[in-house]
């Protein structure tokens, strides 16, 4: 990474790697090559002595908890709305489950559109992760027009 330049953890994901130092643990990363899988990064933090090792869970029984509540925040995430004459590829899916801001649990789409609070809150989030889009892609000339729509 350019000297400029230090990593650090998302705001408030500190914690979900148990503290772990981010320079170090990019920097770890980093040691592996030009690019890193999940694999190549799990094989480096069953180094005891890498600071990888620290963002992991290596108590099984917590570990396949922990793994199977992804498998069902997984489920959530991918179910999603077509309608029955439509193709198996919907053009524009539509999740059946959405994150509600509100009351910090998976709500049906339908209910939050229904909903006046729940949808200003879903309208909000979409309007973060497009800045967050417009960020993330801001170098890319190509998409300036599309970016100039974004507040």
């Amino acid at each position: 990474m350019e000297n400029n330049f230090v990593s650090v953890w998302r705001p408030g994901m500190a914690s979900i790697f148990h503290n772990a130092d981010a320079q170090r643990v990019a920097e770890e990363i980093y040691s592996i090559g030009e690019g890193a899988t999940p694999e190549q990064i799990y094989e480096k933090a069953k180094g005891k002595n890498t600071e990888l090792h620290k963002c992991l869970e290596w108590d099984n029984r917590k570990a396949a908890d922990k793994y199977r509540l992804q498998q069902c925040g997984n489920i959530l995430r991918c179910l999603i709305i077509k309608k029955k004459d439509e193709p198996e590829k919907p053009q524009q899916p539509i999740r059946v489950f959405h994150y509600s801001d509100v009351t910090h649990t998976y709500v049906p789409t339908v209910k939050i559109v229904r909903n006046v609070d729940e949808y200003q809150a879903l309208l909000e989030q979409a309007m973060r992760e497009l800045r967050i889009f417009k960020a993330k892609y801001s170098t890319l000339s190509e998409l300036k027009e599309i970016l100039d729509l974004i507040d």
